[in-house]
Formats: C-alpha cells, sequence, structure tokens
C-alpha cells in the first residue's frame, strides 16, 4: 500500500480498561464525573445491539443492564482517585512526574 506523507507512529499507546474483568490494576484514571451521563446517552444510541441484555459476557459481567454496569463500574474506578466516576487507562510505561507535588493524589 503506497500511502502518501511520511511514515508515522505513535508516541504513546494507552489502553482502555472499562470492560475488563482481570486484575490488571489501571496506570491512571480520568475524573469523568462530569461527562457520565453524556457517556450514558451515547450507549443508549446502540441499544438495537445492548437493549434488554443482562448478560454478554465481559460487557455485562454484573448481569445488570448496562446503563447500570457501566455507571457501577465508571463509580468503582472513580473510588480508586475519590471522585463519583472514572475511566480506567493502562499503558506499558510508567507515567513520570515532574515532581511529587504535582501528583494529583492524597494519601492521608
Amino acid at each position: 500500500f503506497d500511502a502518501p506523507g511520511r511514515a508515522h507512529r505513535p508516541d504513546k499507546v494507552v489502553h482502555a480498561m472499562t470492560f475488563r474483568e482481570d486484575a490488571v490494576k489501571p496506570t491512571f484514571v480520568v475524573d469523568v464525573t462530569d461527562q457520565i451521563e453524556r457517556k450514558l446517552e451515547a450507549v443508549a444510541c446502540f441499544v438495537s445491539q445492548f437493549g434488554g441484555a443482562v448478560q454478554a459476557g465481559e460487557v455485562f459481567p454484573g448481569g445488570r443492564p448496562l446503563d447500570q454496569q457501566i455507571r457501577a463500574q465508571s463509580a468503582a474506578y472513580g473510588s480508586l482517585i475519590r471522585v463519583p466516576y472514572g475511566e480506567p487507562f493502562w499503558t506499558r510505561e510508567t507515567v513520570p512526574a515532574e515532581t511529587l507535588g504535582t501528583l494529583a493524589v492524597t494519601t492521608f
């Protein structure tokens, strides 16, 4: 395939973990509290694929409707960073910090 332009390689590969049920701890969690309702509205656009289902393998591991499962999982990940809702991500690389003071964590 002869594509125009220069070859490109991404600097970062970040894996979304929303429906992973394994024991991999996320590298970081993004606060999605302000976007959770919009996310649920977007997922609702796919009602023809998910409507009425309460079990579909990894996507519905809790045996509840998808919107409830998304809300429950987002709340669980949000609790890791002390916010109502979070979205988990994983990367092979260690995420750097400029200084300890810039870390967005409270340990007490």
